[in-house]
């Protein structure tokens, strides 16, 4: 039993082991970026190795739960980190840094992620959620600049406070628990003392956390510095990794803790999943920070995955789930091009300097296009997959109004994409760009072609998806 315990936590221990591959890196006084980066791209793929091969097993089952749904968002978050690794190897030698923190930080997450999505007790999820919310922390103060940024303090001032809400919560559920607090028991509690006030509240403590850092509004506090006044890799881990993993744990919380709550949290879900469109295509309009006006851009498309989880049905909720999914895919291929503008060894990160970027990256620019239509859910790329099921399951549901606000706000949103657009294609160039690093075109090529080919279901894609997902119902 000790040995198969051991074997269970190999998927955790290969990034542990990364981590201690970097210190001794460190120690050894290894100066290149690129070094640094291999290790850790080493590590992620023999964590995911070890991810499908035990698949279904845990270490410590009253803790933990592995299945087919926890093994789905896992190999999202580790291929999207593999890529994010690649490219930012790029950066650091850039900036003459050797990166070592970031990677020490990333691979660090990822171990959080992971118990974070396979919790089924409460103490690990607050433990959990905890240990995320540092590294977080320590991931926003990688700064290269004199000026040290407000950023983390803030951060970690406001994160403070959504800790001690969940805290409060736990306890109170652990005290009438009296301890007993796996998800199972705590939703037989919940079923049976629906009208404790007290109950209600506590359970709704356990939910502004992940409202809080998936960027939720009104609890999108931080979610502009993350994403905004970060250095770019960084930005790609806040915009990409960060939310999948807290997606992922807050769609299972729903499914297998909240569905007592299901009409009292459904009209809550509506209000902010709306106040999230309209903060989000409002501040994508009004920013001129490419990382700035995605950030907002992610709380509109987050609003409509939470719109879709208000309804409380398993159908629907894969269908939240595929609009997510197909939103990530997009996103990451404008993350890719922004590694492509550098000009004087310098990243840019403003529309202006997209000016004429056309005249010279026909195919950066080209790439770029394919992601934001992607977005705006044009066919055939993949975006218009998640729209459809969008309006599908909304005209469902006869809440016509929820769709038309969605659709009256998506036009607004659309504007900001379509100014970069114009600014890429329109505008007289105004910079002169660095050569492209031939693994960026690569990685591009490659997600434009899957923006493009997925929409299609290659070999059943999206039946393979939800035979993953649907565990989580059973």
């Amino acid at each position: 039993m000790i040995l198969h315990n051991m074997i269970y936590t190999l998927p955790e221990v290969s990034l542990l082991a990364g981590i201690i591959h970097m210190f001794l890196l460190y120690i050894m006084a290894y100066e290149s970026a690129k070094v640094y980066s291999r290790a850790a791209k080493f590590w992620i793929i023999m964590s995911l190795f070890w991810e499908v091969a035990t698949q279904g097993k845990s270490f410590s089952p009253l803790y933990f739960d592995n299945d087919s749904y926890t093994l789905l968002f896992n190999l999202i978050v580790g291929v999207l980190s593999y890529i994010m690794i690649s490219l930012s190897a790029t950066w650091f030698v850039t900036e003459n840094k050797t990166g070592c923190k970031y990677y020490v930080l990333l691979l660090s997450a990822l171990i959080g992620i992971k118990l974070l999505i396979s919790s089924i007790n409460l103490v690990s999820l607050l433990f959990s959620y905890i240990l995320l919310i540092y590294i977080h922390y320590r991931m926003l103060g990688i700064s290269y600049e004199k000026i040290p940024s407000e950023a983390p303090s803030r951060y970690v001032g406001i994160s403070g406070i959504i800790i001690i809400i969940f805290a409060l919560g736990f306890l109170y559920i652990n005290k009438l628990q009296d301890g007993n607090v796996e998800y199972t028991e705590v939703k037989e509690l919940f079923s049976s003392n629906r009208k404790s006030l007290e109950l209600y509240l506590s359970a709704i403590s356990l939910l502004i956390p992940f409202l809080y850092s998936i960027g939720i509004a009104p609890f999108h506090i931080t979610a502009e510095d993350k994403t905004g006044k970060s250095i770019l890799p960084v930005s790609h881990y806040f915009a990409l990794i960060a939310p999948v993993a807290f997606w992922g744990c807050f769609i299972k919380l729903n499914i297998e803790l909240m569905t007592a709550y299901k009409e009292e949290l459904s009209e809550v879900y509506k209000i902010f999943a709306l106040l999230s469109v309209v903060f989000g295509a409002m501040g994508a309009n009004a920013r001129i920070n490419l990382h700035r006006i995605l950030s907002y851009s992610s709380m509109y498309h987050f609003g409509v995955v939470l719109m879709l989880l208000s309804f409380f049905s398993i159908a629907i909720d894969f269908s939240a789930f595929i609009y997510l999914f197909v939103y990530i895919l997009s996103l990451n291929g404008c993350y890719l091009v922004f590694y492509s503008l550098r000009s004087h060894g310098e990243y840019l990160s403003s529309v202006a300097s997209l000016s004429g970027l056309a005249e010279t990256r026909s195919y950066t620019t080209g790439a770029l296009l394919v992601s934001l239509f992607s977005f705006i859910g044009l066919p055939p790329l993949i975006g218009f997959l998640g729209q459809l099921n969008v309006v599908s399951e909304l005209l469902k549901q006869e809440s016509y109004i929820s769709l038309g606000v969605i659709l009256f706000f998506l036009l607004i949103l659309s504007k900001s994409y379509l100014e970069i657009v114009k600014t890429a294609y329109f505008e007289h160039k105004v910079k002169t760009y660095d050569s492209e690093n031939k693994l960026v075109i690569l990685y591009t090529v490659l997600s434009v072609i899957c923006i493009v080919i997925i929409a299609f279901n290659p070999q059943g894609l999206f039946e393979i998806l939800k035979d993953m997902f649907y565990v989580i119902s059973i």
